[in-house]
């Protein structure tokens, strides 16, 4: 009992020491050393109490965010999934380096990838890198709505897939209160079977020629589906890898220009990091080795035919190359962790899907590419040449037409490029809104982080307009649709408008006007035509390479 007593009279003599200065140097240094221990315990406590974040991309737009002490060991969840075998958590999203099954929490947060192999099948699908599954695969019923996405960051922990719920234009239709779950119509619809969906998706055969039949190739060879490389590039199509860059641009007067630059595969190649540069050289010499193989730069693309076949697409962005090529995806070994994208319609013919962004990715291209090769028979002859690719700003790239500008005043007017020089010129402001990279799958949380909501309202100002019958008699019904639920009942490229969404069952046949919400994700490249968007729905769209369409009020 006397020893708390003693310990606290020990130390006010201590104390009463140090302030008459009879306790010497000695009792100053062990008060220093005193207090930074007490500063050390203190700052250990607090590091110790801080948390970590372990975020489980599942695939399919699914994240989990794990959130525990700091340096504790974490055991992974092993997952399960219909008609799918888990194989295993990956630190990267090219699914080369397995995690351990036990993790330790560290200072920095930890992102872990799902990998998944199709049963029966040689098809692996990977978040981020590889597109989870196709949407015949792996489509909900769209009356059950959409499990709820964790976050990707702590600022986004709760966002919502309708949190900006902005009208666009209210085209003049009245407004219901129909919160963002709801789809009238949809509740009663049921998607189509997998069976019925092949059907409807399966093209008339045609008879050849005898000319066109001696040119066909062989049965089972990857060229069998390949289209002619005789039609025009549209220059105004957007698809995976196109960089878009957006700003807002204030003249003198106060009035508002909305900006878009597009960049041409040349200006994104001239304008991508050195090392990228290297291994599109790598690349190309590869592909050209191969005898027969031609080469033709394409607004979009770098393509290599061989005769009228599509052997090999090459897109570039800063980061990374993305090669597509003439390979049955049933074929091609799942290590290589590519994407199956034959049911776009652009990439029909060159359907497997790689992604190049390192030494190990580069080396994967060269056997996936002589893999294509031993397909069309072709023989090897080295062949090597380095193009010399300077670095080259935006406003350059504009005046070689390698880069695009489309512009709108506020008020809807078109501004050339001539014109908004001179504003500029004359001093105008200009505004860097959200640059984002189109892709072919996105969520509603990641739709939501890449792009701002005054990217989005730009994004509507610069949208082409559209009119629509008048509906005679009846009152104006206004209804909702779902982009998921859009997503799993049209295909890549389709148009969705009132009319398509009616016959299909998705909105009431009553509406007259109807509006477009933003739920799970969106796997296809639509143009939508609608009286109304939300603006994350916006965001989907814009990222997908998809084209929104405003329905013009009365």
């Amino acid at each position: 009992m006397n020893a708390p007593v003693n310990t606290y009279a020990l130390l006010a003599s201590f104390w009463e020491d140090l302030k008459s200065g009879s306790g010497g140097p000695t009792m100053i240094v062990l008060m220093i050393v005193a207090a930074l221990a007490i500063v050390l315990i203190a700052a250990v406590l607090i590091l110790f109490c801080r948390r970590s974040k372990i975020v489980l991309d599942e695939g399919d737009g699914r994240k989990r965010t794990i959130r525990t002490g700091r340096y504790k060991a974490v055991k992974l969840p092993q997952l399960s999934k219909e008609g799918y075998t888990f194989g295993g958590w990956y630190k990267d999203a090219a699914l080369t380096e397995k995690a351990e099954d036990i993790v330790q929490a560290s200072s920095k947060n930890l992102v872990f990838y799902a990998k998944w192999i199709k049963e029966g099948a040689e098809k692996v699908t990977a978040p981020a890198e590889d597109a989870v599954l196709t949407a015949a695969e792996e489509v909900q019923p769209p009356e059950e709505p959409a499990p709820a996405e964790e976050s990707l960051s702590e600022e986004n922990a709760e966002v919502r897939e309708e949190r900006a719920e902005e009208d666009v234009s209210d085209a003049g239709a009245p407004s219901e209160e129909t919160p963002a779950e709801e789809t009238p119509a949809e509740d009663a619809h049921t998607p189509p079977t997998k069976a019925e969906e092949s059907a409807a998706e399966e093209a008339p055969t045609e008879e050849l020629s005898e000319e066109e039949a001696a040119e066909a190739p062989a049965e089972g060879s990857p060229a069998e589906e390949t289209e002619e490389e005789t039609e025009e590039e549209d220059e105004n199509e957007t698809s995976e890898g196109d960089e878009i860059d957006n700003a807002l641009v204030t003249l003198v007067s106060g009035t508002k220009v909305f900006v878009q630059y597009r960049r041409s595969f040349r200006a994104r190649l001239i304008q991508s990091d050195e090392d990228m540069k290297e291994y599109y050289n790598r690349l190309r010499s590869e592909l050209l080795s191969y005898a027969g193989v031609k080469e033709r730069v394409s607004w979009n693309y770098d393509s290599f035919n061989v005769g009228r076949k599509q052997f090999a697409k090459v897109n570039a962005n800063r980061r990374s190359l993305i090669l597509y090529l003439a390979l049955p995806p049933a074929e091609v070994d799942e290590k290589y962790a590519f994407r199956d994208v034959s049911e776009k319609k652009r990439y029909a013919a060159v359907p497997v899907r790689y992604k190049v962004t390192g030494s190990r990715s580069f080396k994967y291209a060269c056997e996936l590419i002589e893999q294509a090769a031993a397909k069309f028979g072709l023989d090897y002859k080295r062949f090597e040449e380095t193009l010399e690719i300077p670095y080259e700003e935006r406003e350059a790239l504009i005046k070689q037409k390698l880069i695009k500008v489309y512009a709108k005043r506020e008020t809807g007017e078109t501004v050339t490029e001539e014109e908004l020089e001179k504003y500029i010129e004359e001093g105008a402001t200009v505004e860097s809104l959200s640059a984002y990279t189109v892709t072919d799958r996105v969520s509603v949380n990641e739709a939501e982080i890449l792009i701002s909501d005054a990217t989005a309202k730009q994004l509507v100002a610069l949208a082409e307009e559209a009119s629509a019958p008048r509906a005679q008699g009846a009152r104006a019904k206004r209804s909702y649709v779902n982009l998921d639920t859009v997503s799993a009942n049209f295909r890549e490229g389709d148009r969705v408008d009132l009319a398509a969404l009616q016959a299909k069952g998705l909105v009431e046949k009553k509406a007259t006007a109807y509006k477009v919400l933003a739920r799970g994700s969106l796997d296809k490249s639509l143009i939508i035509e609608a009286n109304d968007f939300s603006l994350p729905a916006v965001k989907m769209i814009a990222l997908t390479g998809g084209k929104v369409i405003k329905i013009k009020k009365d």
